[in-house]
């Protein structure tokens, strides 16, 4: 009885030490947040060749399977089974980075010299577009006096603004122009070696992240059964086993969600850029690699991709540009309603409110990332608050069809009697 009591003492105890804990923990946190946020951040930094080959080796594991088995089949008929395996493994590895490396090739060499070749000769026409709008506008003011009239006085005041700040604001400061200019100088020179720097450390860790995704993709199967053991260590077998399934769901929604959309922004760009050819609108491979990029991003992809390209070949072409609309518009319902369902199917079995809502809340958090891996996460996150719901549910012996629950008033606990109330679009009897 004593022991039972020390016991019971122990126990209070350790529960009122670990609330306080827990609670000083959260307060230091929440104080702290700012450190705790920029230390994940410098984490992600270090981390981020690690995390970029994780991606690439998960995008590329199907290739590797795909290729691991034809190969493995075909060197068994003259190696040892071991040897063959071996052999299949690192054909695979590389057969399967090369072609990243090649698919990544083609898209720079086609983006960069259609991007230098728009900006240049958007620069060298922008003359003739100020000529243009200066006749316009001159047509304007004689076609129609009341209009020009007020073009007249808002240039006028537009003058007025600039002499007083001529006179206010410039002419005060010249005797400070040479430091400005010096401090101007800095400035561009630092923003110019802050953009290399970054470009190089994109460079860099992309060029890391290829290689751990070939170091990945060789010891797949072993990582695998390293993370399966650690899994069991922690769980046991039946908890080990219902996390099993939960990694399987996660990777089935996450990964055919991600490779779906892949494969349609894919055949989206090819069908731009054959549309666009054939209408002879500019910049056909420019327009067409942006717009099967911005894809990838559901719902908001289209208008993204197009909003862009529509201003570009406005420029250059407005007669093009109408024609361009009209064929994206074209272009998206097909791929909305045709190509999407048949290459995605039920794959996240989501609302149009949760795609939406996935967009822009993971989309706020993690910017251009969170709005691809929006979707599927927040399918996942759904699927698990529904078996939680589901097991209180059962747990209370309550029905677990959605159906039951429309237009309830209350349940009668005894007889598991649901009550509903009158659907008010119902006419009265």
């Amino acid at each position: 009885m004593k022991d039972r009591k020390i016991n019971q003492y122990v126990a209070i105890g350790l529960t009122a030490f670990s609330v306080i804990a827990a609670s000083i923990l959260l307060f230091f946190v929440f104080y702290e947040i700012r450190v705790i946020r920029d230390l994940i951040v410098k984490l992600i930094d270090i981390l981020m060749p690690c995390l970029i080959g994780a991606v690439i080796a998960y995008l590329l594991a199907p290739l590797y399977n795909l290729l691991c088995r034809n190969l493995d089949s075909l060197f068994s008929r003259r190696l040892h089974k071991k040897q063959a395996g071996k052999l299949a493994r690192g054909c695979a590895v590389l057969l399967s980075i090369l072609a990243a490396l090649a698919l990544l090739g083609g898209v720079v060499a086609l983006v960069v010299p259609q991007f230098i070749a728009s900006i240049t000769r958007v620069v060298n026409s922008m003359p003739a577009y100020l000529s243009q709008i200066e006749a316009w506008i001159n047509g304007l003011a004689e076609d129609y006096p009341f209009y020009g009239d007020m073009i007249h006085g808002a240039f006028d005041n537009l003058s007025a603004m600039l002499q007083s700040w001529v006179s206010n604001e410039l002419m005060p400061n010249l005797e400070n122009f040479s430091e400005l200019m010096q401090g101007s100088v800095n400035t561009v020179l630092g923003s110019v070696v802050q953009g290399v720097v970054v470009a190089v450390q994109a460079i860099k860790n992309l060029v890391l992240g290829f290689i751990i995704a070939a170091y990945l993709l060789a010891g797949k199967n072993l990582h695998m059964a390293l993370a399966k053991k650690l899994l069991y260590a922690l769980l046991g077998a039946q908890h080990g086993n219902n996390a099993m399934l939960r990694f399987r769901y996660i990777h089935q929604v996450f990964g055919g969600f991600i490779r779906g959309q892949i494969i349609d922004a894919i055949l989206v760009g090819v069908l731009c850029f054959l549309g666009t050819s054939l209408l002879g609108i500019p910049y056909a491979a420019l327009v067409s690699v942006v717009v099967g990029v911005t894809n990838v991003i559901p719902f908001f992809g289209p208008f993204l991709g197009a909003v862009p390209c529509g201003l570009l070949i406005l420029l250059t072409d407005p007669i093009k540009c109408i024609y361009f609309a009209i064929f994206i518009l074209a272009l998206q319902q097909f791929d909305g309603n045709i190509m999407v369902p048949r290459i995605l199917g039920n794959a996240t079995g989501i609302s149009a409110f949760g795609v939406l809502f996935a967009i822009l809340f993971f989309g706020g958090l993690f910017g251009f990332v969170g709005m691809i891996i929006g979707v599927p996460l927040y399918a996942v996150i759904s699927s698990i608050l529904s078996e939680i719901v589901n097991g209180s549910l059962r747990k209370h012996h309550l029905s677990l069809d959605l159906n039951d629950y429309v237009h309830l008033d209350y349940v009668e606990p005894e007889q598991q009697r649901y009550v509903k109330m009158r659907d008010p679009t119902e006419k009265n009897p």
